[in-house]
């Protein structure tokens, strides 16, 4: 239910390998904070090149051949005809292949005003891009994801730069304090250690944090749930 006077921010929401949009809608964090008026969701699909049910963000070496940059552009073009939806902050969550989707939209276009990389950092293909745009980012690695190496490095999935570096790449981009301001953090079940660069261009802000005896996702629903609420107030700082 619209309120048409009022003009909603936007969260793009990307799914990993296989899976769909209907992923994060399952997600009631996330349907709750859509419910409330806090901003509108939006759940593309990845493709498949082998028609399946489950799509992929091509960043390389995935089963798809789709442009996904350009299908984000006609997104947008698609949203700025809504007059109730200021495209002006949008903002973009991916899980796994899809925060290596986000990664690239970030260095690709200048839509978003800050992004969320879940589980995944930059490929080295992305690493070497440099982003039309200063925005922010909070990126989440697990200290022991099977899938992604968080020491980067040759995988089933990519080549990928260590975690670390990812975070420190988008740090010198943007101008920021290149000395991270370390704290200890706790989302319910998990334990975190959190690497701020601060400083950066436009009043900009890159964080790293990397989830203790985590692997490839968040361990509980809990600290999920914190997850996506901590995520929501980081970008609500950038519009």
């Amino acid at each position: 239910n619209l309120n048409s006077s009022l003009y909603y921010p936007v969260v793009f929401f990307f799914h990993g390998a296989g899976g769909s949009g209907r992923n994060f809608l399952y997600n009631n964090d996330i349907t709750e904070l859509i419910n409330s008026e806090e901003f509108i969701g939006v759940f593309p699909n990845g493709h498949s090149n082998n028609g399946s049910n489950g799509g992929f963000w091509n960043l390389g070496s995935e089963p798809t051949t789709a442009d996904d940059v350009e299908f984000v552009d006609l997104i947008i073009k698609q949203l700025e005809t809504y007059p109730t939806i200021d495209i002006s902050e949008a903002y973009a969550i991916g899980i796994s292949n899809g925060s290596g989707m986000v990664n690239l939209l970030g260095k690709a276009t200048s839509h978003f005003n800050a992004i969320a990389p879940l589980f995944s950092q930059q490929i080295i293909s992305t690493r070497d891009l440099t982003p039309t745009k200063v925005m922010s980012v909070l990126q989440v690695n697990g200290e022991v994801d099977d899938v992604i190496p968080l020491n980067g490095g040759v995988s089933p999935v990519g080549i990928f730069m260590s975690a670390q570096d990812s975070a420190l790449n988008w740090a010198y981009h943007f101008n920021c304090n290149t000395t991270a301001t370390q704290e200890d953090l706790t989302w319910v079940n998990t334990d975190l250690s959190s690497f701020t660069y601060s400083n950066c261009d436009d009043g900009h802000e890159i964080k790293y944090l990397l989830a203790l005896n985590t692997g490839h996702g968040f361990t509980d629903d809990q600290t999920e749930s914190v997850a996506y609420n901590v995520i929501w107030e980081f970008f609500k700082q950038f519009n």
